[in-house]
């Protein structure tokens, strides 16, 4: 091999550093056929559901909850059985114990309701609204011409409350008012729906002072309905946010049948019509979900921070491989604009290996300063890609193919996590760039021994921990308390590989799986204990490509093994031999995304393999976009490539074989830009770095 060659396959090398992400609680496609055959009771208690609501706001509350069952049944492979119900008593059976039973609904309302019946139940997932959100609040209101201006000024008032098991109507309520110091009576006034208590307080003479509350999913329906105009309320009050709907299983279902649920409800994300149907951008979400952002926290003890799935979270790229960390989005193009439109574009000092993450108002990369000696993480308007803050920190060294930040930034409710090339790990917010912690990994935790491309995997979060890979001989792995920086454990080992670590369960135990320098393994997520490794048979490999998690199931390939599919046991132990293996894809770069029962991935073709059907490869296509490396994003019917140069390349993802959709050069050299970092994707706009710009793109071809 010439040095030349040599030279071009490191360089191919170190492109796949940017690949690697964390693909935490990956939506995957259930082989299905593991559930139990009894049938599955869907009972269906979402106040949005078309059967419990009335369609007078076009496009909200008429959620298809038979699509739902439809899907369960095909991807479990038993009998679903779809009821609607406002109570869980009425639609219960006498043996219910004995039945199978998921039941979707307002999830305070659902666990008293489920207490009453004497019937354990497991909450699973939470459905996710249009914004993305999993939450409601409960909002008090008051007649439009009243004096009362905040929750203080209720004091005397006559108030309205919902019923005990609707959290943002009750326990939510009364905690802002007494916060207020607002008097509290012992017999409380119930309004059973949010129509009742609005229109009460509506109706009475003007002299009596009286407010409501209301949930805030049920305001547009009062005001679309005609209960009450527009402008006859007003707020006064909103309680913190409390979950909205959430998915619960009966508790007599056996740990691999609930699994085998779950899984089915977190592919929703990959099934745009399902997600449309059930008024839902991202489906079902996990109660803990590290690429999403719900429930109220503190950052150094101070700044407000939000968790998966909230009201408040814009994120919709919050780092690698974006809402899901799968590569999955609810919708792609049905085609790519005939020519490039650029909406802006920002000079870069260096080229760079980093990804990008994204929300839908702010852009956040790293860079080097001019001087080559720091690091510089950038966040620019989404809108107009003008610098909104800076963080920039020294950062001398040198390392192979530049010094950039290789590592995506990790978007976490009101903070972003930035991880420098040299082991530079802060802690900022994301609204202003004030640091709130930072520490280097390798100064705190030591090191075996100095990576040669320097600090590559991206951060992970997951159960409000954030993971990080020092690669120190007692700190392979390091949890870290998100808002504060303090170490919660590590745990001893190996040197870190330059891949980045998931997180999922397996064998229905909740862990962190990956890659170290030498072999694959599986962490404990609470303490660090190392549960199980595998040395595989051909030693040499980097270990970039990230893995997948396939329905419990692990999928594994690099550069000298090929692709390989394991299992678990009952306890989360790995099988060391493979359930099967592919010696056709053996990427040393480019991470597989995965379209039901199928793998895609570009390793010089672009393979498909049937992970269900012993990995066989069912066709691989050559293209003249696809080089031994590239990005893919899916939303189950269509993959957007970034191909060579930045040629965009849209697969029908369900087409045999190989079929493009269309092709769009980003850059006006097509085939010379070299791109070495991940792009980010919200909405419709792309956001990709080149070798001296990032450039941000309409795929729909508006300006």
């Amino acid at each position: 091999m010439t040095f030349k060659q040599i030279s071009f396959y490191l360089l191919s090398l170190v492109a796949c550093l940017v690949f690697s992400g964390s693909s935490a609680f990956a939506g995957e496609t259930s082989p299905a056929k593991q559930v139990s055959p009894q049938p599955l009771t869907l009972i269906v208690m979402d106040p949005l559901a078309a059967p419990l609501s009335c369609p007078c706001v076009k496009g909200y509350a008429q959620r298809d909850y038979e699509k739902l069952g439809e899907y369960l049944q095909n991807e479990l492979g038993c009998k679903v059985e779809v009821k609607f119900s406002e109570s869980l008593a009425k639609v219960l059976p006498e043996n219910a114990n004995k039945q199978a039973f998921l039941i979707i609904g307002k999830d305070s309302v659902v666990r008293a309701d489920a207490s009453a019946a004497k019937l354990p139940v497991n909450p699973v997932a939470r459905l996710s609204d249009l914004k993305g959100a999993t939450t409601q609040t409960g909002l008090i209101v008051v007649p439009s011409n009243d004096p009362a201006q905040t929750a203080k000024d209720l004091q005397g008032y006559r108030i309205f409350f919902g019923p005990s098991e609707c959290d943002e109507k009750h326990l939510a309520a009364m905690a802002i008012l007494k916060k207020a110091q607002v008097t509290i009576p012992e017999k409380l006034e119930i309004s059973a729906a949010c129509s009742d208590g609005a229109c009460k307080i509506l109706e009475f003479d003007k002299n009596v002072r009286a407010a409501a509350v209301i949930s805030s999913y049920a305001k547009p329906l009062l005001q679309g309905c005609g209960t009450i105009k527009k402008g006859d309320l007003r707020v006064v009050a909103e309680t913190k946010p409390v979950p909205f709907i959430t998915a619960f299983v009966s508790g007599n279902l056996k740990a691999v049948e609930q699994q085998e649920i779950n899984n089915a409800l977190l592919n929703v994300v990959t099934q745009p019509e399902l997600c449309t149907s059930l008024e839902s951008l991202l489906g079902f979400v996990p109660l803990e979900n590290p690429g999403d952002t719900s429930q109220p926290a503190t950052a150094a003890g101070k700044k407000k921070i939000v968790e998966p799935g909230g009201k408040q979270s814009t994120s919709v790229w919050p780092g690698w491989l974006g809402p899901q960390r799968n590569g999955s989005v609810p919708q792609l193009p049905a085609s790519l604009p005939a020519k490039v439109i650029r909406i802006w574009n920002y000079t870069l000092a260096f080229p760079g290996l980093g990804g990008i993450a994204a929300t839908q108002d702010r852009v956040i990369f790293g860079d080097r300063g001019l001087d080559n000696q720091t690091d510089l993480f950038r966040c620019l308007s989404a809108s107009d890609g003008k610098v909104q803050w800076i963080v920039e920190y020294p950062a001398a060294g040198e390392l192979d193919y530049g010094t950039s930040p290789r590592a995506t930034p990790l978007i976490y409710g009101d903070l972003v996590f930035l991880l420098g090339a040299f082991g530079d790990l802060h802690c900022v917010e994301i609204a202003t760039g004030k640091i709130f912690w930072k520490k280097n990994l390798y100064q705190e935790y030591g090191l075996i021994e100095k990576p040669t491309w320097g600090t590559c995997s991206s951060p992970l979060i997951v159960e409000n921990r954030l993971i990080v890979n020092p690669g120190a001989k007692e700190a392979s792995l390091v949890a870290l308390d998100p808002q504060t920086g303090k170490t919660l454990w590590q745990t001893p080992g190996n040197a870190a590989a330059y891949g980045s670590l998931i997180a999922g369960k397996f064998g229905g135990r909740l862990q962190i799986v990956g890659h170290d320098s030498v072999s694959l393994g599986g962490w404990d997520l609470k303490t660090g204990q190392r549960l199980w490794t595998v040395i595989p048979k051909y030693s040499g490999d980097f270990n970039v490509p990230t893995p997948l998690n396939l329905n419990g199931k692990l999928l594994v390939t690099t550069e000298n093994n090929g692709t390989r599919l394991y299992d678990f046991d009952q306890n989360g132990i790995i099988n060391p031999q493979p359930l099967a293996i592919n010696e056709d894809l053996s990427p040393d770069m480019s991470t597989p995304i995965q379209i039901g029962d199928r793998v895609y991935c570009v390793w010089n073709d672009i393979y498909c393999l049937n992970w269900k059907n012993g990995l066989k490869t069912s066709w691989n296509a050559a293209d003249k976009a696809f080089s031994d490396y590239a990005a893919l994003i899916t939303d189950s019917k269509r993959i957007l490539v970034i191909g060579k140069g930045g040629q965009l390349v849209l697969v029908d993802g369900a087409a045999k074989p190989f079929q493009v959709v269309s092709r769009l050069d980003l850059f006006p050299s097509p085939g010379n830009e070299n791109i070495f970092s991940h792009c980010a994707l919200v909405g419709n706009r792309l956001y990709l770095r080149g070798e001296s710009e990032l450039i941000c793109v309409d795929l729909t071809g508006q300006k």
